[in-house]
């Protein structure tokens, strides 16, 4: 039989009643079931029930991880936990760009992720596009020093520890599929782009006029457009609706010593950038097995990934990012109205016609050919497998030994390039025969990662100790070679298949290869032990001891521990009769390490940014027979941990007959010996060295809520939601210089990345120039250095949470889910390409498309205007104020399923056990001010970012 947990968002495990109840397969009276203990899983498999856990932690619930479309299960995350910041860097298809914070950003320059760990097994970044989120059994998020003491030098910004399914002890067999299909559509932006009617109003606006040479002008060309009926939509034309299916089946097996669990999935997302896909195909298998007596266990996961994912150049390629002729996501909001697409056949036919000039809007044509598939080809092939093998003996009724071994290989093939037929490879032929080039990448990402430990586990009376001793080694090796070939013949070539190659000569078509070797490893050993009195009282401590291969002499090793404590209120004598059936008070402190000096690229393994911070730096000239020559950075042997010491307080409660329930956490958390650049003497050509510099800290609170308003065999209904606040203030930090206007700071006294600029006054009514603050509260058209301010107000939200409902009549369900972000502020570098029109008049590369915001310029005849004049003198000054610094708080309706599920009396004659169908729409609508295509990522602008799209789809489960 079946029973579904109902599981609080704010993260605390609870059924819905007293008594859980399930459907007999012969009869249709219901049957009571004994009550299961709610467990909080800890990692290195260990568990808790959550009546005795000390610690802070959430677990998340259903409605965030069923039926989802995601490539990325992390991006489940998103509101699903108070006091978690998941946001996806990038809405490209398989993409392993995310931010997940955890009660803040604890690191200004180390890495700021959460460590994530499957199967007791640490993961790499990119692991997580590989996992089927059907395949999970469980995802808990832990917060306090408590809960990530244990996890000691990478345990500093929380831990995600998720749990893939396992089969059950005489279960029988089973089997199910699970698929789905639908599209994905790119979000709406509000940047009100011009049509052609509208720029050429701009235009006059502005005061051009027809040109009186031979030679037509933009507005001549903007008028032979309008003549033609020319009015493009840009965005129509390279952002497309793309397929979204996803196919599993799940096999399940258990008899009374060994059970299994098998999957197999295959899915595939289009991009809405027309050249960008992903495609995954996996394996997973489970299998637990026990002796007889019980006393041996042993258990092994495998899980077997391939993908194959398209991506653009800008995502590789942070040089091309305000670039409109390669990054199509800034290039096709400039792209002109009056010029039709589709013009030109290939490249060859664009670079014969244009050549490299990119006046009066052609940049949009280079961009229409590089966005030709087959021109541009920039693909990662990867083969992931990860294992591990588990196995306990409980050598008496009291103690145990363990051991976990666990493999996480990762090998990528990249390929990109230009191929020869392309708008980029006949503009930079030259005087060569053959033009073009593809670079061919390799990469091999071994982790092994090994615990073992001994455990005690005795009663006596009313007293349970259990405590457990570990060693933990973690080693990781890597690998890559690199080959880039120019020349390629455009009769053979085909991208990636090593065909086409043009032969080298000794001055033309030279190849070039490069390689790489890192190995790096942690150590580590700790002791954990719980106390519990009659149920009424516990306590918890650890104290870990790690040693990391980043740091040398006394700081390689570093000593991290906590103590935590609860009171059962509800169990005590004076609550008899109480309103409450769980009332628990938790506090604890700690503290973690950090030894990620560099935040690591997307897809990366943090121990693998290994950095020459501690040792003498150099720089390598390019190119063959070049000599190494000396470097003006400098090594510091003394660098050591960021250690980040936390306390909390918490109260978990469940009143009014179980149908209210909640959670509310108290945090203060202090980084220090942050990893910072020190400012040093300049007389030996470095002006600063690489070292642990200043103090920072988050402080917040957390509340969870559930309320069961219904719960009836043939009808439930529940809401819930989460919130919090998070307030981060830098106390220390030494850095040289002052801030820039126009910039996020880190400065002593202010929050981590606030902004730093001049404050925007308005329009001066007189001649339509644009007003900014002085710093003693005037207004000039032309402000000084000293007249920027701070905002108060950064690019990570301040208040975060989430809220939705869950309900079910007689088979048909219904569930919602809205996420919103609040007290944050990112530089819209999209709005001020597109509302500033000091480019306006000229034919140069960077004119493109206006917003109609311009429509409503200040002119005598609209003194009163918001908008400056499109003449106006100082526009220049609103790249380093906040003009263009916009809200970009929200409010998104998440995802939302319905669907029907029959059951078992509809099915009785027919093969199948179950059937479950639903529409779920994802990223349905979002409020906000920003006008941006998404407010979420957490980054300070919005150059380049590949928008999380729209997805709809239809889903069907059947149970064999």
């Amino acid at each position: 039989m079946n029973v579904k947990l109902s599981v609080l968002t704010a993260g605390v495990l609870f059924f819905t009643g007293q008594l859980a109840f399930a459907q007999d397969s012969t009869k249709t009276k219901p049957v009571k079931e004994q009550k299961i203990e709610e467990v909080v899983v800890l990692g290195y498999s260990k568990t808790i029930t959550k009546k005795n856990s000390t610690v802070a932690s959430n677990t998340v619930a259903d409605v965030f991880l069923e039926n989802r479309p995601v490539t990325n299960v992390l991006t489940t995350l998103q509101g699903a936990a108070p006091g978690v910041l998941m946001n996806g860097g990038s809405g490209s298809p398989g993409s392993a760009k995310f931010s997940l914070l955890i009660r803040g950003t604890s690191s200004i320059n180390g890495n700021t992720d959460a460590l994530i760990v499957i199967d007791d097994v640490p993961s790499n970044a990119s692991e997580y596009r590989n996992l089927n989120p059907n395949d999970i059994e469980s995802m808990t998020v832990l917060k306090d020093a408590a809960a990530t003491a244990i996890y000691g030098n990478r345990g500093a910004n929380g831990v995600v520890v998720i749990r893939t399914k396992r089969g059950r002890f005489n279960s029988g067999f089973k089997v199910s599929y699970t698929g789905m299909t639908g599209m994905s559509l790119r979000p709406l932006d509000k940047y009100n782009l011009a049509n052609t009617n509208q720029y050429l109003d701009i235009m006059r606006a502005y005061g051009l006029t027809p040109s009186t040479t031979a030679t037509p002008n933009s507005y001549d060309i903007a008028l032979a457009g309008q003549a033609a009926g020319i009015d493009t939509d840009w965005k129509r034309v390279f952002f497309k609706p793309e397929l979204y299916q996803s196919h599993d089946v799940a096999i399940s097996a258990g008899g009374s010593t060994v059970n299994s669990y098998t999957s197999f999935g295959y899915m595939e997302q289009g991009g809405a950038v027309p050249t960008t896909d992903f495609k995954r195909f996996t394996v997973r298998s489970n299998i637990q097995a026990k002796s007889k007596d019980e006393k041996l266990t042993v258990n092994s996961q495998i899980g077997l990934a391939f993908s194959r994912r398209n991506e653009l150049f800008e995502e590789t390629s942070t040089a091309i990012r305000n670039n409109s002729i390669q990054n199509p996501l800034l290039g096709v909001l400039q792209g002109l109205p009056y010029l039709a697409p589709g013009v030109y056949a290939n490249g060859t036919d664009l670079f014969n016609t244009i050549g490299t000039n990119f006046n009066n809007g052609n940049n949009i044509y280079v961009l229409e050919n590089l966005l030709t598939k087959g021109n541009l080809p920039n693909f990662v092939d990867q083969v992931s497998i990860t294992g591990n093998l588990g196995a306990s003996y409980n050598i008496t009724k009291n103690f145990s030994l363990n051991n976990k071994l666990g493999v996480d290989y990762r090998q990528g093939d990249r390929i990109s390039g230009r191929a020869p037929w392309s708008y980029l490879a006949q503009a930079t032929k030259g005087a060569n025969t053959y033009t073009g080039n593809e670079t061919q990448t390799t990469t091999r990402d071994l982790s092994i990662n090994n615990v073992v430990s001994a455990g005690y586990n005795g009663q006596s009376g009313e007293h349970t100790v259990d405590a457990t001793a570990s060693l933990e080694y973690n080693k990781v090796y890597y690998r890559t070679t690199t080959r880039n070939q120019n020349g390629l013949d455009p009769r053979t070539y085909v991208p990636g298949s090593g065909t086409g190659y043009v032969p080298f000569d000794g001055t033309n078509y030279l190849p070039s290869v490069g390689a790489s070797r890192i190995t790096a490893g942690t150590l580590g050993y700790f002791l954990t032990a719980n106390y519990d009195y009659a149920g009424k009282y516990g306590f918890n401590g650890t104290i870990r001891r790690d040693a990391s291969y980043r740091f040398i002499g006394d700081n390689q090793w570093a000593t991290y521990w906590s103590v935590s404590g609860r009171w059962n209120i509800d169990k005590e004598s004076f609550m008899e009769g109480s309103t409450f059936s769980n009332l628990k008070l938790r506090a604890s402190y700690g503290t973690n390490g950090n030894q990620n000096i560099l935040a690591g690229n997307p897809g990366a393994n943090p121990l693998l940014t290994a950095s020459t911070v501690v040792r003498d730096q150099y720089t390598t000239p390019t190119g063959y027979g070049n000599a190494l020559g000396s470097g003006f950075g400098y090594g510091n042997p003394t660098v050591q941990w960021e250690d980040v010491a936390q306390a909390n307080i918490g109260l978990d409660f469940t009143l009014l007959n179980n149908k209210l329930e909640g959670t509310i956490d108290v945090y203060n958390k202090v980084t220090t010996n942050l990893f910072s650049s020190i400012p040093v003497s300049g007389v030996s050509g470095a002006y600063s060295v690489s070292g642990n510099n200043g103090k920072m800290t988050n402080k917040g609170i957390e509340l969870g809520l559930r309320y069961n308003v219904i719960n009836k065999n043939d009808i439930r209904f529940s809401i819930f939601a989460n919130g919090s606040y998070n307030d981060n203030k830098i106390n220390e930090y030494r850095i040289n210089g002052d801030p820039e206007p126009g910039t996020t700071t880190t400065i002593a006294g202010h929050q981590l990345f606030e902004w730093f600029v001049y404050k925007y006054a308005g329009v001066n009514k007189s001649n339509g120039n644009l007003l900014f603050y002085t710093k003693d509260g005037g207004v000039t058209e032309k402000p000084d250095v000293s007249d920027a301010q701070y905002l108060q107000v950064g690019t990570v939200p301040k208040y975060a949470g989430s809220f939705g409902f869950e309900s079910s009549y007689k088979g048909f369900f219904f569930d919602a889910l809205f996420t919103f972000q609040q007290g944050v502020k990112k530089f819209d570098n999209a709005l001020y390409w597109l509302a500033n029109p000091v480019g306006l008049g000229s034919n140069a590369v960077g004119s493109g498309n206006l917003s109609t915001d311009l429509l409503d310029a200040w002119s005598p005849s609209n003194p009163n205007s918001d908008t400056p004049s499109l003449r106006a003198t100082n526009w220049d000054y609103t790249a380093d104020s906040d003009y263009f610094v916009k809200d970009a708080s929200f409010l998104k309706i998440r995802s939302a399923t319905i669907g029907y599920q029959l059951n078992k009396d509809m099915l009785k004659n027919m093969p199948i056990s179950g059937l479950r169908i639903y529409v779920q729409a994802e990223n349905i609508f979002t409020w906000t001010k920003w006008r941006g295509f998404d407010p979420e990522p957490l980054v300070g602008s919005s150059l380049s970012i590949y928008p999380n799209p729209r997805m709809y789809t239809l889903g069907v489960k059947v149970d064999f």
